[in-house]
Formats: structure tokens, sequence, C-alpha cells
């Protein structure tokens, strides 16, 4: 997105999000460590109401005005792949163990993982990068989106949002929570959260008319949702009726906050830059951390610091393309 038109509510958010995903996996990889970020799972639902929004505020006019659909989601695979794959790499000594040292089944996970596909091992879809399940579901979305679903009207488009919801209520209440979708034995519940959370951000930008009159001020939006998932922890509440109020209420409300806060920031612009590759590393990092026999104290430093270096080394790449096509 140019500078200009930067949406920089929404790039504080992206690393407040991460934030509260690697509180999730760092309970889930060190079981001693606080459960107080146990709904962390829900910044994932975040993740893909604003990859939503941002789809039908950017990319559809560009698809208007004659982007290649086919074009534009080789570009997003690319762009999201390196990220990606430098996590991925240093999960590799891990998806040896959860393949049991097979080398067919570990060579067959590792090639499908990479390339941002599921293979199931150790009752994971991801098991080289859990997290990556995440980034497939997101890249299917935007498939759906830039083939299909931006060439439904609002109307339509709402009561799909009505059906996604109901489904998403059978399989909040069947699996207990929207905890779902990395794993083979849940993935069937994550369907319909993936694509709930991902319509009601396109409707949250063809009804921005509604959207903007939300109460929902700029510096509320920026604690409400590591502030909501803290108040669940102390209040006990661990069900999936929270886990929908977070979802229908809580997020649209958060993202129209960060909307109205204009000003521009370093530490803002650096949220952004770092929100993905800490969602993309933080697991692996974490994993091999245990493995060496350390723990949590040492596993998220040694997070930031790969996100950081995975940072680096993107940014690197972009300006080496960028002197070379000059």
């Amino acid at each position: 997105m140019a500078a200009a038109n930067r949406l920089h509510g929404l790039d504080a958010l992206r690393g407040i999000a991460a934030l509260c995903v690697v509180g999730l996996h760092a309970r889930a990889i060190f079981p001693y460590f606080p459960d107080v970020l146990g709904k962390g799972y829900l910044g994932v639902d975040f993740f893909l109401m604003l990859s939503g929004y941002l789809m039908a505020r950017i990319t559809e006019p560009r698809l208007a005005a004659g982007l290649d659909p086919g074009a534009f989601l080789k570009a997003r695979y690319r762009r999201f792949w390196p990220t990606v794959a430098f996590g991925s790499v240093i999960g590799i000594p891990y998806l040896w163990v959860r393949t049991q040292g097979d080398p067919l089944w570990f060579t067959s996970a590792l090639a499908a993982n990479m390339a941002l596909l599921p293979f199931p091992a150790d009752h994971l879809l991801f098991p080289l990068n859990v997290p990556v399940w995440t980034i497939f579901a997101e890249l299917a979305a935007n498939a759906v989106h830039v083939l299909l679903l931006r060439r439904v009207g609002t109307g339509p488009l709402i009561a799909l949002a009505l059906a996604l919801f109901a489904a998403t209520l059978w399989s909040a209440m069947t699996y207990g929570s929207l905890d779902s979708g990395a794993r083979p034995s849940n993935a069937i519940y994550g369907l319909p959260r993936v694509f709930f959370a991902y319509v009601l951000g396109i409707l949250l930008w063809r009804r921005r008319d509604v959207a903007e009159r939300l109460p929902a001020p700029g510096w509320l939006a920026l604690v409400a949702m590591p502030g909501a998932m803290l108040l669940a922890w102390a209040m006990g509440w661990r069900g999936w009726p929270f886990d929908l109020v977070f979802v229908v209420v809580l997020c649209p409300l958060v993202i129209a906050g960060a909307l109205r806060i204009a000003r521009d920031t370093a530490p803002g612009r650096f949220s952004a830059e770092l929100s993905f590759p800490l969602f993309a590393v933080h697991v692996p990092v974490l994993e091999a951390v245990r493995m060496a026999g350390y723990g949590v104290l040492t596993g998220v430093p040694l997070a930031f610091a790969a996100a950081l270096a995975c940072l680096w080394w993107t940014n690197w790449r972009t300006r080496i393309r960028r002197v070379q096509t000059t």
C-alpha cells in the first residue's frame, strides 16, 4: 500500500494480533507459561476479517480496472512464500520427529508444506509450521474473492454472511470453540469460521457508511483485543459464546476504531512490518528451543530475533529485485 494511503491504525493492530497468537502458542509449547492469552487463536479471525476488508477496499478496484485475477493470485502467493519458507526451514528438525523418522512421510510433508499445501502428520495439517494453515486459508479465501465474491452484490453477500454465521454457530457449538482449522480432525469446523470472518470483512467495506458510525474510538481499538482476551481469562470465559461475540462484535468495532487513527508513527509502521514475519516464524523457533531443552524466556526473545532477521532478509530481497529491474 502506498505510504500516502496507509491505514495507520490497522498497521498497529497487525502487530497486536500477532502478539496474541504468540501468547497462545507459547502456552501450548511451554505448558507452564500463563494461559492469559488462551483466546489468542481469535487473532486469526481478526486477520481474516482484515484481509477481506483490505481486499475489498484496495484490490477490487484494481481488478475492476483490468488487473488479471490469476496474475494477482500468483503475486500474492509469491509475496507470502519467502517469509513462510524462512520460518518453515527452522521447523525441519521437528518435522522429522512428527513424521517418526519415516523418510517418505517426512519428504512428502516437507515438499507439501513448503509449497503452502496441507499434508497431515502428528494430527496437524501443517506439521512443518503449524500457523501456515491460516496462510493457506487466507489464500483460498482470496482466490474465492477475486474469482467470485467481488461480483456478488451486497444483498446476496449479506445473505451469504448470515448463512456462514449459522454454519459458524453450529461449528462453534459442536466443537466447543472457534479454535479449529489447524488439524484434520477439526478442519471441517474451521471452514465456516474462515469464510465468515472474511466475508464480514468485505461487508465492512461495502457498508462503510454503517461501519463509520460504529462507536469505537481509536485508542480503544489498540487495547480491545488483548484486553478482551485477558478479561476472558480472568472471568473463565472458555467457551464458544465469547468467541462469537469477539468475531461478530469486537473485531468490526476494532477495525472501525483503528480507521480513525490518522497519525503515522514509527511504532505503528514497525508493528505492521514485523507482524507477518513474527506470525510465520514463532512456532518453529519455540519448538526448536523446547527441543534444545530451553524455556519460554529463551524462546520468545529468539522468536522475535528470528522475525527481525526474516524481515531484514525479505526487505533485502525486495531491494535487490528493485535494483535488478531498474
